[in-house]
């Protein structure tokens, strides 16, 4: 039996490195706030969400060989009426375009908030408040999360990516990112206490969800059928990678906050340990994305 050729992972050729692990952690920060809106209706939050999501497009933008193509393309599609809805590329535009739209709505509708006052803020801002734009743009977050997920599931001859967990992981850790956004805003008193209260319980249930995740991606790949699968998850486990999972994931963003959480719930809270989870909680999303494209490789070609 021959054996099989040496594998390449994808990073040092494609270059789905670090830029475009910073594009999926705004595309998380900017989903989660975008749900967390429904109940938290504050400037900081509406702010945030349209800062991540111009931030993630405009990394995917300047990742591309010719960026300055891209507006000229979308705007022959919409001029010609001709829409290729089967790429997830095309759509993942179209929903974060949207999702930047709803968001420079709702920052306009708290622009009086900070010192500024737009013309027909108040009719703007009484839409925002409606039902119906809270649900809209929830909506579009929880898209906007799924997208950047399975847009790595769609990647093909890269198995360690073919696999639903990762959506879900997307999903989860959108929320986690969100949450430690809420418990910065109350460190800095942009948000109310309650809101750092719900915060607490509910970041100790999203890592405990995140970690199984984690565990859950990382089982599933080292026994799958593909060595590629294997060796990316090996590579996260025990090869060079393995101090990004260890260290980044699990211990920074995943250990920490819970370790903290269990300190503060024993002795009370404190703002500084609630900033340093927080920035934790964060640094850990933005790890796991990372971990999970450096570990990308290719199948191997058989002759």
């Amino acid at each position: 039996m021959s054996e099989l050729p040496p594998l390449v992972f994808q990073a040092p050729v494609a270059d789905w490195g670090w830029q475009i692990a910073w594009f999926f952690w705004f595309v998380a920060i900017g989903g989660g706030l975008a749900v967390a809106y429904w109940q938290v209706r504050r400037a900081a939050v509406a702010f945030t969400v349209f800062v991540a999501t111009a931030l993630g497009l405009l990394l995917v933008f300047f990742h591309l060989g010719r960026w300055w193509n891209m507006p000229l393309v979308l705007w022959e599609l919409i001029r010609a009426g001709e829409f290729n809805l089967g790429s997830w590329m095309f759509l993942g535009v179209i929903i974060l375009t949207v999702h930047l739209l709803l968001g420079a709505l709702a920052a306009y509708a708290h622009a009086e908030d900070v010192g500024i006052y737009p013309p027909f803020g108040d009719r703007v801002r009484e839409m925002t408040e409606g039902a119906l734009f809270r649900g809209v743009f929830a909506a579009n977050g929880v898209l906007s999360v799924v997208y950047s997920g399975f847009l790595l599931t769609q990647a093909h001859g890269i198995p360690l990516w073919g696999t639903a967990l990762i959506p879900i992981l997307w999903l989860i850790s959108s929320a986690v990112a969100a949450v430690a956004v809420l418990e910065l805003f109350y460190v800095l008193g942009l948000v109310d206490e309650r809101v750092s209260v719900a915060g607490m319980k509910l970041a100790l249930g999203l890592d405990a969800l995140k970690l199984i995740a984690v565990l859950a991606f990382l089982h599933v790949s080292l026994t799958a059928m593909s060595a590629a699968a294997r060796a990316g998850a090996e590579e996260l486990v025990s090869g060079s990678l393995a101090w990004l999972t260890w260290g980044g994931v699990i211990g920074l963003g995943l250990a920490v906050p819970i370790l903290l959480a269990a300190l503060m719930l024993r002795y009370g809270k404190s703002k500084g340990l609630i900033a340093v989870s927080a920035v934790s909680s964060l640094a850990g999303v933005l790890f796991l994305r990372a971990s999970v494209l450096l570990a990308g490789a290719w199948e191997p070609l058989l002759g």
